[in-house]
C-alpha cells in the first residue's frame, strides 16, 4: 500500500504507533499534514523532521523578515518609525503627544506588531503636523514591511466593545487606500489632543499603508474611550489580515496576481 506514513511515540517506553495516509494532491496532503502536526506535535512525516518544512508551514510566519524602517523629514516634522509585523506587541513611542503615545501603544500590544515611533515636531503651533505626519510614516513603514503581500489573510473585521462603546474597524490589505470614517466626539480634545487629530491620523495611515479601512463607533459616550477602540480595532484587525495564512502558500490574495494597487 503506498502513501505516507506517521510515527507517534505513544508512552515512555518509547514505542511508536502507525498511520498510512493514502497518496493525495500534494496541496491537499500539505493542509493535512499541517493541520496534524498543530493538534499532534509528537509526529515526525518519515524521516523528515518538521524543520525541512517551509517556515511558513511551520509558524504561520513569513518565510523572510517583514520589517522596515522609515525617515522622514519636513520643515515640520522630523519621523523614524520601525515596525516587525511578527512581533510580539513591543514598543517604544515618543511623539511628544502623550494622548497619541498612548494610542500607538495600543496599536502595537494587541496588534503584536513590534513599533518604534521618535517624532519632532513644532508642538509649539499645535498637534496637526505631528499628528498627522506620524500615520505617514508609520504607515509607509507597514507598507514597506509588507512587501508584495505573499501568503497574507488581507481581510479582517472586528468589533471592539470597551466599557460603554462599541466600534467596529473593517480593512482589506488591497492596495487602494480608502478611508470611511464614522467617528464623533462629543468633546474638542481628549487629554490635549485635539479630537479631530484622530481622523487625520487614521486617514494618514490608511492612505500611506495602502488599505481600505472602515471605522465606526456604533454606540457609546466616553471620549476616551471612543478614541481607544478605534485604535485597538485597527490593532486587532490588522494582526488578522497581515497574519500569513498557510493555505495562501506563495500566493499573492487576489484573482489579479498583485495587491499592488
Amino acid at each position: 500500500m503506498s502513501g505516507k506514513v506517521y510515527r507517534k511515540q505513544t508512552g515512555k517506553s518509547g514505542s511508536t504507533s502507525t498511520v498510512r495516509l493514502p497518496r493525495r494532491p500534494r496541496s491537499v496532503y500539505t493542509r493535512q499534514l499541517k493541520a496534524v502536526w498543530l493538534v499532534t506535535s509528537p509526529y515526525r512525516l518519515g524521516s523528515q523532521a518538521v524543520k525541512r518544512w517551509p517556515q511558513s508551514i511551520q509558524t504561520g510566519r513569513a518565510a523572510v523578515k517583514r520589517q522596515a524602517t522609515i525617515a522622514r523629514k519636513t520643515k515640520e516634522t522630523e519621523i523614524t518609525a520601525t515596525v516587525d509585523l511578527d512581533g510580539t506587541g513591543a514598543y517604544d513611542v515618543k511623539t511628544g503627544i502623550g494622548f497619541l503615545d498612548h494610542m500607538l501603544e495600543q496599536l502595537a500590544r494587541h496588534s503584536l506588531i513590534d513599533i518604534t515611533v521618535e517624532a519632532k515636531g513644532d508642538l509649539h503651533i499645535d498637534f496637526h503636523h505631528t499628528a498627522e505626519d506620524s500615520g505617514i510614516v508609520l504607515g509607509q513603514a507597514v507598507a514597506k514591511a509588507l512587501g508584495d503581500k505573499q501568503g497574507i489573510a488581507r481581510y479582517a473585521s472586528v468589533h471592539l466593545p470597551m466599557d460603554e462603546v462599541l466600534t467596529r474597524v473593517a480593512l482589506d490589505v488591497s492596495g487602494r487606500p480608502h478611508l470611511v470614517w464614522k467617528v464623533a466626539f462629543s468633546r474638542p480634545k481628549v487629554g490635549e489632543m485635539d479630537t479631530e487629530l484622530f481622523r487625520e491620523w487614521f486617514q494618514a495611515f490608511a492612505q500611506n499603508a495602502g488599505i481600505t479601512l472602515h471605522v465606526e463607533t456604533l454606540y457609546g459616550e466616553n471620549n476616551h474611550h471612543i478614541a481607544e477602540t478605534c485604535y485597538k480595532g485597527l490593532a486587532r484587525a490588522l494582526r488578522m489580515g497581515l497574519a500569513i495564512d498557510a493555505r495562501q502558500g506563495a500566493r499573492v490574495p487576489s484573482t489579479k496576481g498583485t495587491l499592488a494597487g
